[in-house]
């Protein structure tokens, strides 16, 4: 049985080796020859970075043009195995009914069904919508995402981890 697991585990290293070939071709004409964990390394970071920078590109455009409405937590979202975090649903200035789910996770104030919520979104794509107010919640949960897009990174260009 433990060969068996050792080969299969071989078969699985060897195929995310060949599925890196191409990053390793970049790197090789670039004059560096990364290790295999520094090219993954790299590729999370930068999906990391294009999440992150799609939600932040969300925060600016509301910063910019958003409208505040009052909303209600509806349902709170157990699905993942983060921590819980409320569904909101708001009407915006034309009366429609819209719901979202918070990225972040609930407090005193969104714990519970029906508590009441104010609502920042955007009047052009009302889809686009947060939690107004939790700044502090919200300046830990970017920070922290950018530290680990960051320590991605530097685990990606480390000159130790490199094999010249």
């Amino acid at each position: 049985m433990e060969q068996s697991w050792t080969s299969f585990w071989a078969r699985v290293s060897e195929a995310f080796h060949q599925a890196l070939f191409p990053f390793r071709a970049v790197a090789g004409a670039l004059g560096q020859h990364p290790s295999d964990i520094q090219i993954w390394c790299f590729l999370c970071g930068v999906f990391f970075l294009i999440v992150i920078g799609v939600q932040s590109y969300g925060d600016i455009l509301l910063r910019r043009r958003g409208a505040f409405a009052s909303g209600k937590v509806v349902d709170i979202d157990k699905s993942s195995d983060g921590p819980d975090t409320p569904v909101i649903e708001f009407a915006d200035r034309l009366g429609k009914t819209w719901r979202f789910s918070s990225y972040l996770p609930v407090n005193g104030t969104t714990g519970s069904i029906g508590a009441p919520v104010k609502v920042l979104y955007d009047p052009l794509h009302p889809q686009r919508a947060r939690e107004a107010g939790r700044p502090l919640m919200k300046a830990v949960h970017l920070v922290v995402w950018y530290a680990v897009v960051a320590g991605l990174m530097v685990l990606a260009f480390w000159p130790g981890l490199v094999s010249n």
